[in-house]
């Protein structure tokens, strides 16, 4: 998550904003380290945390029926492709040009998986009165993986929340 977006040609604008939102997101050290920590943990997604972030700056609600929904859309290619590569990645750590092959292909997995929400998210409707929807969002995803009460999810959430506000 560290490169521009460079598949032939100009991306749509909703993908456009949001890789650029991304980008900017988890070039923060506290969004990676909070990111990769309810990843590991809770076995969130990556994207679909950046994805909430985003929809958060554009004042997009989430529910738990568009958690699902978006869980749903990107499961094949996170199941396919982003978590095996990633896999070996973590495993190939240390062997130089195999490490960074991996990591480039785990790369471009996630921007497919990107892509996919990009376009399902275009199709969302702005709410004109939400409160905290950065949270509110990263809540009701932390919500279908665990009990959002717990310490340090909850504790991760609004950290992040603070910083995706941040992102501009």
């Amino acid at each position: 998550m560290n490169e521009k977006y460079s598949a032939g040609g100009r991306p749509p604008k909703t993908l456009s904003k949001m890789w650029e939102f991304a980008l900017a997101a988890y070039s923060e050290p506290i969004v990676q380290r909070h990111c990769l920590f309810l990843q590991d943990h809770y076995q969130m997604d990556v994207n679909m945390l950046l994805a909430a972030g985003f929809c958060g700056q554009q004042k997009v609600p989430w529910t738990t029926s568009i958690c699902h929904e978006l869980i749903t859309l990107v499961a094949p290619i996170r199941e396919t492709y982003v978590i095996p590569l990633r896999a070996l990645r973590r495993q190939a750590e240390g062997s130089g040009g195999l490490y960074e092959a991996l990591k480039t292909a785990e790369l471009e997995a996630e921007r497919a998986e990107v892509a996919l929400l990009a376009s399902r998210i275009a199709g969302l409707t702005a709410a004109s009165d939400v409160g905290d929807s950065y949270l509110e969002n990263l809540l009701a995803y932390a919500g279908v993986h665990a009990d959002v009460s717990q310490g340090q999810l909850l504790s991760a959430c609004r950290d992040l929340a603070l910083k995706f506000a941040d992102i501009h």
